[in-house]
């Protein structure tokens, strides 16, 4: 299984899942499963929010696709669909995330 410590997207997936959800972002794992972690479709709106907020200052946007907040089921899937993305933003500067 990944780790946030090894895994850019993954922490920075939860990291801005704590936030909307109120949890502690030590606690959520990959396979941790969105919805017994209570993240309803509104939830995942204003994860993809918190997410574009935080990675707003890098040079690339990260955009979260509707599609992925949809079909994702894990908290993996949802920091897979980021990794592309934060990839070059590791590059420039680190996400600042709360």
């Amino acid at each position: 299984m990944t780790d946030r410590q090894t895994d850019p997207a993954l922490d920075v997936a939860a990291r801005a899942l704590a936030v909307v959800l109120d949890l502690e972002a030590d606690d959520l794992r990959a396979d941790s499963p969105l919805a017994d972690l209570g993240a309803d479709s509104v939830a995942r709106i204003l994860w993809a929010d918190v997410v574009e907020e935080f990675a707003a200052t890098g040079r690339t946007p990260v955009i979260v696709s509707d599609a992925v907040l949809g079909t994702a089921d894990t908290l993996g899937a949802l920091a897979d669909h980021l990794a592309p993305q934060l990839a070059g933003h590791r590059a420039a500067a680190p996400v600042e995330v709360p």
